[in-house]
């Protein structure tokens, strides 16, 4: 039998509490000072550098402090032993000096920062401070194993250990995410830990990855410290809160607090939206999951141009699945996704120096909305019922301030009427007709065939015959998949490949020069939509199944990007206003919008929307119950 997670997390985890905070610390001592004449323990001490001046008094220290206090980690409490690292000569005033000072000098260095002098051996040990994950949105933290690519599981279940970012230099073009903190999604294999799945039984039976993905490797290379594995549902699948058996759903810090966090990635997207000492996180999108939990959790959600980040690693549809981000910045989406895709600096230069003309496709309803369908785009022009609502005035406020940014006036779109007059001969006449099968028989045809079937008959292999627990909705799922047969399943790759030329040749067609010359004009199309209307969806609430309604009916807008493969980003512009039943008081809810551009322009796409946040057209938004503090 395998150890538990808990029983190797014990084995090499020591917890010391230091004033009003826990931290666990790293076993291995970075340098080792003079044994100090001290009872044996750990001691907190602050490790400074004093190149630049040859003396140290009150008004260092309390530079010191000042800069320090900056860090999420650090704490005056760590002050009980100075060790001063400095080259040439140095003074100290003398009540400075009757404190626990030490000194290092010479080459011999550590990052300044908070640490514990172990007294007996003088070794000098980094600490993690241990935050607690109020919003449910973690599996479990992980530490880093030294000297390896591999992580290991830090035993407290509910607490997640976090370095100091004084630890870390500025970030480069060699090193960009250097000492951001993130969290990876438990569909996404790393180094040394099981990949759960959102399933206890997958997780217990199933070995530690002797690999992480490839996209999780490059985030490391580029200097980003990963500290846990953030929850998902079972393999992937959408699930209500009241839904799940086996564990409790996140919780979308957004509003009263108890709204739906979405679903597969909803741990990822609302640890984004919880913690401000967590600087972005990773999810995976099969037909939605980076881009609904980032709109209803308030964040920036970036799926992709599939096949521009390694998909290695990950639990996955290869039709459909990508790695993708969750931040609260456009400038850090960019960043991340940047580094995923093996992007550097200098790369996509000459893409970004072209001269652009946009053309922005502003998605509209049909006449009549289809047969199972509420309002999933944007009202035509003469037909506005709502313009004075607070949702309908934050999208045409927005739509607006982009339509001036890129010069270009909104042409209304309806993709039902494209799709009809523009299909090719042998597709059906209706969208929602060539559309809707799709996802549910290409994704659980594979699921089931790829995964989950063959986990499930080694399983019963090893328990007698006995089934691991599967959430009953997602069974439900499951076996429809195992019935499709493979000539339906062929038939709806099919219907995918016309639908994604489609768009990637009459929607979202690539860039093209006005007189067809390279140096010319180059027009690209964007297509927005409406992502969240900020209207309540509380947790509590569960969708019908009656009728064996197990899988969405009609036009899926997020089709359009899982089909085709065209990076979609979700971006948060605002909030809607909303009387709570739960604590009955008026609340807030994102109001957000999905960008798409055509396949391969991630870079132009991630590029504006930083230009935009520049401008303040966009904003950074916060942790907690509102988007922005002060509004």
């Amino acid at each position: 039998m395998r150890e538990s997670l808990a029983q190797k997390a014990a084995d090499v985890t020591t917890s010391i509490h230091i004033g009003d905070s826990d931290f666990t610390i790293q076993p291995e001592g970075s340098i080792i000072i003079t044994p100090l004449r001290d009872s044996e323990r750990f001691l907190p001490a602050t490790v400074i550098y004093c190149d630049d001046t040859t003396h140290f008094g009150a008004a260092e220290l309390d530079e010191v402090r000042d800069e320090f206090r900056k860090d999420d980690v650090w704490t005056e409490d760590f002050l009980e032993l100075l060790i001063i690292q400095y080259s040439g000569t140095l003074t100290v005033s003398e009540h400075i000096a009757h404190q626990a000072v030490q000194f290092a000098k010479g080459e011999e260095r550590i990052p300044v920062g908070p640490y514990v002098i172990h007294t007996s051996t003088g070794s000098v040990h980094s600490v993690f401070k241990l935050f607690e994950d109020t919003s449910n949105a973690f599996v479990r933290g992980t530490l880093p194993e030294t000297g390896t690519d591999r992580h290991r599981w830090l035993v407290s279940i509910d607490r997640i250990p976090v370095p100091s970012r004084l630890y870390y230099s500025q970030p480069n073009d060699l090193l960009p995410l250097r000492g951001m903190r993130f969290g990876v999604k438990d569909s996404i294999d790393i180094a040394g830990l099981e990949t759960g799945c959102g399933s206890r039984c997958y997780q217990s039976f199933c070995p530690a990855k002797s690999a992480s993905a490839a996209c999780v490797s490059q985030l490391v290379s580029a200097g980003a410290i990963m500290v846990g594995k953030m929850r998902c549902y079972q393999w992937c699948d959408g699930q209500d809160p009241l839904e799940r058996f086996e564990e409790v759903s996140p919780t979308n810090p957004r509003g009263d607090t108890f709204q739906k966090p979405s679903s597969s990635s909803s741990g990822s997207a609302a640890g984004a939206a919880s913690y401000a000492w967590l600087d972005f996180t990773i999810g995976t999108d099969t037909g939605g999951s980076i881009r609904h939990p980032a709109s209803v959790n308030g964040v920036y959600g970036m799926r992709p141009s599939l096949g521009s980040i390694p998909s290695s690693g990950l639990v996955c549809s290869q039709y459909m699945d990508t790695p993708g981000v969750f931040a609260r910045s456009a400038a850090i989406t960019r960043a991340v996704t940047r580094a995923m895709a093996y992007q550097t600096s200098a790369d996509g230069a000459a893409k970004l120096e072209r001269k652009i003309q946009y053309k922005l496709l502003y998605a509209v309803e049909p006449e009549l909305l289809d047969a199972h369908g509420t309002a999933k785009f944007f009202h035509r022009g003469e037909k506005v019922p709502d313009t004075k609502t607070s949702t309908s005035v934050v999208f045409e406020e927005f739509v607006k301030k982009l339509e001036k940014y890129l010069n270009c006036k909104r042409q209304e779109v309806c993709l039902y009427d494209l799709w009809r007059d523009t299909r090719p001969k042998t597709a059906p006449e209706s969208l929602v007709e060539a559309t809707e099968m799709i996802y549910q028989n290409v994704v659980y045809y594979e699921l089931w065939h790829s995964i989950v079937g063959p986990f499930v008959q080694e399983y019963q292999g090893a328990h007698s015959g006995r089934m691991p627990f599967i959430e009953p909705i997602t069974k439900a799922r499951l076996d429809y998949g195992s019935k499709v047969s493979r000539t339906d399943y062929d038939r709806s790759v099919t219907a995918l490949r016309t639908y994604a030329t489609w768009v990637n040749e009459v929607l979202l067609p690539p860039a093209s020069s006005t007189s067809g010359t390279e140096t010319d004009t180059v027009i690209i199309p964007l297509l927005i939509y409406p992502q969240s209307w900020g209207v309540p969806r509380y947790r509590d609430e569960v969708v019908s199944r009656t009728g064996g309604n197990i899988f969405w009916k009609g036009f899926s807008p997020y089709s359009i990007s899982y089909c085709s493969g065209c990076p979609d980003v979700t971006v948060p512009i605002g909030e809607a206003r909303f009387h709570s039943r739960i604590t009955n008081t008026d609340e807030y809810l994102p109001v957000a919008v999905s960008l798409l551009a055509p396949r391969g322009e991630d870079e132009l796409l991630l590029r504006l929307l930083e230009d935009l946040e520049k401008e303040k057209i966009l904003r950074e938004v916060g942790c907690g119950s509102r988007l922005w503090s002060k509004d």
